[in-house]
């Protein structure tokens, strides 16, 4: 039998800011992870988000990703 991330496959239904306001966060939300520092509670919204919106978890990784580069090389 095949098991599915049914969050993952349907969403999250906790409130969802939507792109534009999660957009605002996300440096600010990688800088946290880079330091790795714990997440405050008011990226919750933030974090389903990313859960609901394959093209801004992209976006995410993507920054996540050059960052940590950024860092390895002394760039960052």
């Amino acid at each position: 039998m095949i098991e599915f991330d049914f969050e993952k496959l349907l969403g999250s239904s906790a409130p969802d800011p939507g792109c534009d306001d999660s957009g605002e966060l996300m440096d600010e939300y990688c800088e946290l992870v880079l330091r790795g520092d714990a997440v405050p509670d008011r990226y919750t919204a933030f974090l389903t988000h990313m859960t609901n919106c394959a093209a801004c978890r992209e976006d995410m990784e993507s920054l996540l990703a050059v960052l940590r580069q950024g860092e390895k090389t002394g760039r960052g």
